[in-house]
């Protein structure tokens, strides 16, 4: 993840010096625009920790969908009496969503819970289908000019495609204090939370696909 060097945080856009910086040889002074991407820390591909199943099972990740505001390139903070805005200087590399999805299919694979994760029209014979929307992922200020925490929500519903029935609806929600009012600072929070959620996330739908293969071969036992 590229962190930028330390810059102060001034919610909103930045407006100073951008009027007519090409019209009349005026530049500006505010500095480059910073890209930042998600990651997950460096694991070896499908080998699994304990605690958690494998699942002899496939998976179809779904597109994420997301929250009004949210669905943006823009990194997003919220102030007091929830009112949202985006900070200046620096976005995600992509849209929210995509960066989420990259995210999520590399946290699946890498922990080799899933015989096989797909993340497009691959994977419409798969075995389970997991769908994310993203309610909540901001900076969280709750003293304007103060250090933020970063707050995570996802509503995820796991489902499966061989008896055709949502299996379960579950949450995944994290909250990572900023060390500073900095951007970068706030963008390691925001990627470390993001992190935590998807460990969360991979685990949860390992147990209940588990699960829900167990009720099925008991039901065939029965017959």
């Amino acid at each position: 993840m590229r962190l930028s060097q330390s810059m102060s945080l001034a919610p909103g856009l930045m407006l100073g010096g951008l009027l007519l910086a090409g019209c009349s040889g005026l530049k500006s002074a505010a500095p480059p625009e910073q890209r930042y991407v998600l990651r997950m820390p460096v694991v070896t591909e499908g080998a699994p920790a304990g605690g958690v199943p494998q699942v002899a099972a496939t998976l179809q990740l779904l597109p994420p969908t997301a929250e009004p505001g949210l669905d943006t390139s823009r990194i997003a903070l919220t102030q007091p009496g929830n009112r949202l805005d985006y900070y200046a200087g620096g976005r995600w590399s992509g849209s929210l969503v995509a960066i989420t999805e990259s995210l999520l299919a590399q946290s699946l694979r890498a922990s080799g819970r899933f015989a096989q994760v797909s993340t497009d029209a691959a994977g419409m014979g798969a075995d389970f289908v997991l769908a994310v929307t993203l309610r909540r992922f901001e900076a969280a200020y709750d003293v304007v000019g103060g250090v933020p925490t970063a707050q995570l929500h996802w509503a995820c519903t796991l489902s499966s495609r061989r008896e055709h029935r949502q299996i379960a609806a579950f949450d995944v929600t994290t909250a990572m204090p900023a060390q500073a009012n900095r951007l970068g600072s706030v963008v390691a929070a925001l990627e470390q939370a993001a992190q935590a959620a998807a460990t969360q996330l991979v685990d949860r739908a390992a147990v209940l696909a588990a699960a829900a293969l167990a009720t099925e071969a008991g039901a065939a036992a029965r017959k």
